[in-house]
Parts: C-alpha cells; sequence; structure tokens
C-alpha cells in the first residue's frame, strides 16, 4: 500500500505528530496506514540485544522492567515526555523518531544509545545506525513503500537526563543524554539545539570548565523557532549538559 501510494500516504504509529497537523491541513493525505495490527507492540530481549517494536507507546516504554534494568535512559525520559499522560498513552517511541522533529524529547535518546533502525520495504528488511537514519529536520532514510518496524539497541544501564522547556506541554529547548564513555569518560548527546543531535566526550565529566568548552565548541549551527533563538539553545546546552552528567553519576542536586 505505502508503494502504490507513495508521495499521497502516511504511517501513522500513535498519531500524535500526524494527526493533528492533518487536521490543521499543515500536511494532507488521502491514505493513512495504521500498523497497530501488526504485532509491533512489544519489548524483547534477544542474542543481547533489546528491540522495541514501532508500535511501543511511552507508556509502555514506562511500564517496561526490561528498560528499566538495561537502557534506563529511555524510561527516564518517557518520564518527562512533552504533553504529559495524554501523549504517553498514545504516542509511540519509534513513531517520534521517524517523525523526527528535532526539538523533541525521544531522536537525542535514541542517538545517544546508538540505536540501530529495522526498516521493512518491498526489497525486504534493512537495517541502519541511527546516525545514519537522521538524515535532516524531519528528514529520514526512508525509501518508497518503506517503514520502521523497531529499534534494536545494545543494553546500557545506566543513563543520566536533564532538558529545558518553558511548560508541560511545550517542546524543549535543549535536551542531553549522557551515557558512560570508555576510561571513565561521560559521552553526552544534545537534542534540540541543532537540526541533528550534536555528540560531545570528556574526559572528565566533573570539569565543568572543559565540559562547557567542548559543547560551545560542538554546537555550530543552532536550531531557532518560536520557542527559542539558536543564540539562547547555545548559551543554556551546557548546562543542561552538565545537570545530565550530574544526573548519571548521582550527584546531589
Amino acid at each position: 500500500m505505502l508503494l502504490e501510494h507513495h508521495g499521497n500516504a502516511a504511517v501513522v504509529g500513535g498519531g500524535t505528530f500526524l494527526l493533528p497537523r492533518m487536521t490543521r491541513h499543515l500536511l494532507e493525505y488521502e491514505h493513512v496506514v495504521d500498523l497497530k495490527d501488526l504485532g509491533l507492540r512489544q519489548i524483547t530481549s534477544t542474542d543481547g540485544e533489546i528491540e522495541i517494536g514501532a508500535s511501543v507507546s511511552y507508556v509502555d516504554v514506562l511500564e517496561s522492567d526490561l528498560l528499566r534494568s538495561n537502557l534506563a535512559l529511555l524510561p527516564r525520559m518517557a518520564r518527562g515526555i512533552t504533553g504529559g499522560r495524554q501523549i504517553t498513552q498514545q504516542g509511540t517511541l519509534v513513531g517520534a523518531v521517524c517523525f523526527h522533529f528535532p526539538t523533541t524529547d525521544a531522536p537525542g535518546a535514541v542517538f545517544a544509545l546508538d540505536a540501530m533502525v529495522d526498516i521493512h520495504g518491498p526489497d525486504g528488511r534493512r537495517s541502519v545506525p541511527i546516525s545514519d537514519f537522521l538524515i535532516d529536520a524531519f528528514v529520514v532514510d526512508l525509501r518508497p513503500g518503506e517503514f520502521v518496524s523497531s529499534m534494536r539497541f545494545a543494553p546500557q544501564p545506566s543513563g543520566g537526563y536533564c532538558k529545558v522547556k518553558h511548560s508541560t506541554g511545550s517542546w524543549p529547548i535543549v535536551t542531553a543524554s549522557a551515557v558512560p564513555g570508555p576510561g571513565g569518560s561521560v559521552r553526552i548527546t544534545l537534542g534540540a539545539v541543532e537540526s541533528l543531535p550534536v555528540v560531545v566526550t570528556v574526559e572528565d565529566p566533573l570539569d565543568r570548565t572543559e565540559l562547557k568548552h567542548r559543547v560551545d565548541s560542538a554546537i555550530t549551527a543552532p536550531w531557532s523557532d518560536v520557542l527559542a533563538p539558536g543564540s539562547y539553545r547555545a548559551d543554556i546546552a551546557a548546562a543542561v549538559a552538565r545537570r545530565a552528567v550530574e544526573d548519571l553519576m548521582g550527584v546531589p542536586k
């Protein structure tokens, strides 16, 4: 169906991005293909990897013991998802990544965990790293007739997260996801500051001078919108990154 109606068909997961925009005529499609009957609402562990199906909602992420033990960053992120319960009950993690609105919660967190994206299409299945799947704002690596069936992750039991936003229902201005790196370093992924997630690694995570220098140097094309100018996002990014690192390391607030 997606191949037959390419350009005039949309895939719907939870619909929290797609349907409001169709209601306001910002997007128009004659065909909407729902994934809910494909059995993709599963979170499983196979061959040392955690797989999250395309129909897994944020509430599924929040309630998953498997994710709390093996991918703690995702439930941590989902607890404060923009829109609160109205979105957590309906929105899907994979759907948010596929839509790739830069100033949302999911893309940066998934990028931080080096997800592999499993894609189903008329030529069979293929898998691409999240770093290749996200091409630009609202642009992902999907060819005619393809849809994302799941994402896979290597276990990463610990993770720190922080974001700044105006209110519960407001999109994030900056997000930061922190995970352990080699030799005591910390890898920080910044979301909402550019059209694509920005990654920095700090050797001494508690050295605020090093952290600020690396973050400031990494941001070269900050994202501007009605919520905040790019200059403001760039100015506060290091502070948000520091809070994510402190969250990872259990530093008292």
